[in-house]
């Protein structure tokens, strides 16, 4: 049970390898890549003419590169608040492979939704599904406190594609991609598991 989950007024971690191997093993391949291989930035940050050549696998790399250390460190921050609240729907190693078609889908998000913009690296596109991801399972099990998640994260996507100049370095298209996929998967994984009841 998550921490945020446990209502009854103690506070709850699900402190065992399964858990945290997951979210730490990804954390380290982040700040691996940044700080031990920046070197290998770029052979796997997205690049539109190097994606265009066959180099797929930009397309979830680009995901766990970064160009700076605020960028890193912001989502390795959102990885663990959402390790924090809503760990509970990824509770096995297996269970993080939805992570793949987030990722991917954010990638190709960006790929369409920014013809314009030929370079994309970041986890928040990813961040941005996981969090979906996890709302969207609370709202469905008939926690509504998964609402004063989702809403806050629509409302500033929404206010970004919206308002931002064009000029911006934020990757809304990526953003709102990230979203849809996490928000498709915890649906679909909702109705499958009605459907098994």
């Amino acid at each position: 049970m998550s921490l945020v989950s446990n209502l009854t007024g103690k506070f709850s971690l699900p402190l065992n390898r399964a858990t945290l191997l997951p979210a730490i093993t990804l954390s380290v391949l982040m700040i691996g890549l940044f700080y031990l291989l920046p070197g290998w930035f770029g052979a796997l940050f997205y690049e539109r003419g190097q994606v265009a050549q066959g180099q797929w696998w930009r397309l979830l790399t680009a995901q766990l590169v970064h160009f700076d250390q605020p960028h890193l460190w912001l989502n390795v921050l959102g990885l663990w608040l959402w390790w924090l609240l809503f760990i509970e729907y990824l509770p096995r190693w297996r269970s993080w492979l939805w992570l793949l078609p987030i990722m991917l889908v954010s990638s190709l998000g960006h790929m369409l939704g920014e013809p314009d913009v030929n370079i994309y690296a970041g986890f928040s596109g990813t961040l941005y599904g996981l969090f979906a991801y996890g709302s969207i399972r609370d709202i469905l099990g008939g926690r509504y406190s998964g609402w004063l998640i989702l809403v806050p994260i629509l409302g500033k996507n929404i206010y970004d594609l919206l308002y931002l100049p064009p000029t911006s370095d934020i990757a809304v298209p990526a953003h709102l991609a990230g979203i849809t996929a996490g928000a498709v998967i915890a649906m679909l994984l909702h109705r499958g598991n009605n459907l098994d009841d």
